[in-house]
């Protein structure tokens, strides 16, 4: 998928399946530092952590938009 297609999925609780198989559940955000724009995913609790004190550890994987080829939002 590339940037557009994934951007309404951003910053909510989503399945991700990626190029691999690989099926996957948290969050992916975009995080602009000058002209690049970067991918990240984490699980949901380590997202809700993250967005609540950014200086704690959590596991935050970057993830480049073409390894995901389906989102779908378990937000309700």
């Amino acid at each position: 998928m590339d940037l557009s297609h994934i951007r309404p999925y951003t910053h909510k609780p989503c399945r991700f399946k990626l190029r691999s198989g690989k099926e996957v559940y948290g969050v992916v955000w975009e995080v602009e530092t000058g002209p690049v724009t970067r991918m990240f995913f984490a699980s949901v609790r380590d997202y809700e952590r993250f967005q609540r004190d950014p200086q704690q550890p959590v596991a935050v994987i970057p993830m480049q938009p073409e390894e995901i080829v389906h989102a779908e939002s378990l937000a309700s």
